[in-house]
């Protein structure tokens, strides 16, 4: 989780530097919005308490980076910003609500049309009111901290009403977690539907960067990737500690056109919390699992976005579906050297997240 938050830091970084390059072509805008979510009960552990389904009701800052620079560092126009938001978890008397604050970037798509394709990502930290109290709340196994961090991932639609107001609509995951700093820790995961009211201070007119200049395909159409990646899990344990996950992947992606390429690859995975697990169940199975990797990606200058659908060829110990998906982000900060973030997913109970670093060939 820490190398996950370093890796959102560096992204809100890279795009916040942006706009302090050409401060006079940015736009500011001010925007309520409004999530109604699904608390995720990804652990057997979390049984004890009923479906809850959150309410978020926030307040958002956004700075749109209208300048060449910003278009040429995802061949999108970018929004930096902060928000903070009111959660009522729909379950007080176990999880209490929460008050989220994070600062955000927001890539739009297609800003020559009135309709927008956008994405985002954010990073910050929650306040939660009814930590774990083992005599007080104890069936609270999500959190048992009052401090903990915030992450949100989300892809979406905008709409322009006119050159100043705007409404829009996420589809986002959210996370919460004290980063293992105290157990119980299972965190809290909550996907939830976003609507969203943005009106900017001044009138915006986007640049038609795409319509000036024709895309072009990249000078190399296909890709040959190693990648190192590290992070930590749990697994369902019933002593509530994390673990040590690392492994590495091998991929060949291949350009088929505007920005998309497809890919197929390999990765080996050794998660400790798997091998725990084997031995809190006395058996001697292998933890170390090893699939095959199909997926998608969207090439985006610098930035690339990744879909992948995983297939086990190598699991001794059979504790999840034999198929599993990721989604990604990573940065290229030279033609070779690339780092990002990943989750890994088997339906809609999250694995982990990873940070990695690799070289393309």
């Amino acid at each position: 989780m820490k190398k996950l938050i370093c890796a959102v830091i560096i992204s809100l970084l890279s795009f916040n530097s942006l706009a302090q390059v050409e401060p006079k072509n940015t736009k500011t805008s001010l925007g309520v919005n409004f999530d109604y979510g699904y608390i995720l009960k990804h652990s057997e552990n979390l049984r004890a308490f009923d479906d809850a389904f959150p309410i978020g009701i926030g307040l958002e800052w956004g700075k749109m980076l209208l300048s060449k620079s910003a278009w040429e560092f995802c061949n999108c126009i970018p929004k930096v910003g902060a928000e903070i938001a009111f959660w009522r978890w729909d379950n007080p008397e176990i999880l209490g609500n929460g008050l989220l604050a994070m600062g955000f970037v927001e890539p739009y798509f297609r800003t020559h049309k009135r309709l927008n394709l956008k994405f985002r990502a954010g990073l910050g930290g929650a306040y939660l009111s009814n930590p774990y109290d083992v005599e007080n709340n104890p069936d609270n196994l999500s959190y048992s901290t009052d401090l903990s961090f915030a992450i949100m991932v989300g892809m979406g639609l905008n709409y322009r009403l006119t050159e100043q107001l705007d409404v829009g609509m996420l589809i986002k995951y959210n996370h919460t977690s004290n980063g293992g700093v105290k157990s119980p820790n299972k965190g809290l995961n909550f996907p939830s539907l976003n609507l969203s009211l943005n009106k900017s201070l001044e009138a915006v007119e986007y640049p038609d960067f795409q319509k000036i200049e024709n895309r072009q395909p990249p000078e190399t159409k296909s890709r040959i990737s190693l990648a190192y990646f590290s992070s930590w899990n749990d697994i369902d344990l019933e002593q509530q500690e994390t673990f040590y996950v690392f492994g590495v992947s091998g991929q060949y992606s291949r350009w088929i056109g505007k920005r998309s390429a497809l890919s197929l690859g390999t990765e080996l995975i050794l998660d400790y919390a798997r091998r725990e697990n084997i031995r809190l169940n006395g058996l001697d199975n292998n933890f170390i699992q090893a699939a095959g990797l199909l997926g998608h990606e969207f090439w985006l200058g610098k930035v690339t976005f990744s879909q992948q659908f995983g297939i086990y060829y190598y699991k001794d110990f059979n504790v999840r579906n034999d198929i599993y998906q990721r989604y990604g982000i990573t940065y290229n900060f030279t033609k070779h050297l690339f780092a990002g973030v990943n989750l890994k997913a088997h339906g809609h109970v999250a694995d982990f997240f990873d940070l990695r670093i690799g070289y393309t060939f």
